[in-house]
């Protein structure tokens, strides 16, 4: 009996985590690339955050809401000084 006939091509991927990741590119590239795009937003949230907190980003020179600390508190250390005041050049 003779095989049936294979209609257009065949792409074999390796059984492997590569091999997964270019099978989900052929077959859903759409999933593919919104899953990259978001772990690169992930990432980048994840970097801005870090160098937020590395400036000490909470501690803003001139606010709008202001708050009053006893000299024993531990965040004082971190405030700028209030009583001299010098812009910043960037």
């Amino acid at each position: 009996m003779p095989m049936p006939k294979t209609i257009g091509h065949q792409i074999h991927f390796a059984k492997t985590l590569s091999g997964l990741i270019r099978r989900g590119w052929w077959e859903i590239p759409e999933i593919m690339a919104s899953s990259c795009m978001a772990a690169i937003g992930i990432v980048l949230g994840i970097v801005g955050v870090y160098n937020y907190e590395k400036r000490n980003g909470d501690n803003k020179e001139y606010k709008s809401v202001y708050m009053i600390m006893r000299p024993d508190d531990p965040r004082v250390c971190l405030l700028n000084n209030p009583v001299y005041t010098q812009y910043k050049r960037f």
